[in-house]
């Protein structure tokens, strides 16, 4: 028989790997979300790579880590860590099937410390932690070349961000991912699923987390699908699992 264009958008989307940016306020459940990934046979072994520090806080317990078999913590305190890491992923001896970057937002902060670190780079005697315009241009460049190095891995990749606020001239105030200038919208484009991870009440007034995917103004995310998958609109206390069920990813 011949293949429906569901079952053939299906198998599209199971020869892919998802690219995806989670974003929201602190406490809403990212890190946690990235955990869920060592359950779910597709995202296993991950490493995650621990910008913020927190990881380990909020990952404590989960089984299968933090030294593997299933989940690999890995702590990025200096660019060599950086580079490290990303060699051990390129040759990935341990078989990984997902990465994880814990988070995005932290990244750019990290960049912009490392500059101002930097004995090579002259600066203001008066007030060396002063952050120039063009430490501002660097960190953009390395952001850029980071955020597509592990992109383009042959692994799912998965980020996560702080969010801001800010006024559109058409939409007014507007959710957006945590970077500055074009990083906010440029790396949100680079991505296969851009969702913002929000707290909700149900009628009986209990707090979920819930997964905003596409059609919510004023918040930006965004979603592409093969041919023939029609992605939600949410995922109601989103799991790894729940979001690749939801995309068809196999």
């Amino acid at each position: 028989m011949p293949k429906s264009a569901a079952q053939a958008a299906s198998e599209s989307a199971s020869k892919k790997k998802i690219k995806a940016l989670i974003y929201g306020p602190p406490k809403h459940g990212k890190t946690r979300f990235l955990g869920t990934a060592v359950l779910d046979e597709r995202t296993k072994p991950i490493a995650i790579l621990d910008f913020e520090g927190g990881v380990l806080d909020v990952l404590d317990g989960l089984p299968g880590g933090p030294d593997g078999p299933d989940w690999y913590h890995i702590p990025i305190t200096s660019w060599e860590d950086f580079n490290q890491a990303y060699e051990r992923l390129v040759a990935n001896e341990e078989g990984f099937k997902a990465v994880a970057i814990d988070s995005l937002s932290e990244v750019h902060v990290f960049a912009l410390m490392n500059l101002l670190d930097d004995p090579g780079i002259r600066r203001d005697s008066k007030d060396r932690d002063l952050i120039h315009q063009q430490d501002y241009g660097k960190a953009m460049v390395q952001m850029r070349r980071l955020t597509r190095s592990f992109r383009d891995l042959p692994l799912h990749v998965f980020y996560t961000a702080h969010h801001k606020e800010e006024i559109d001239s058409k939409e007014g105030m507007v959710k957006m991912v945590n970077l500055s200038g074009k990083l906010a919208t440029e790396i949100p484009g680079m991505m296969s699923l851009v969702g913002y991870l929000a707290l909700a009440q149900n009628d009986e007034g209990k707090t979920y987390r819930t997964l905003l995917i596409q059609n919510y103004a004023k918040i930006r995310t965004g979603v592409r699908t093969a041919w023939g998958v029609e992605a939600p609109d949410e995922i109601e206390d989103p799991t790894v699992t729940s979001v690749l069920d939801a995309l068809h990813y196999e």
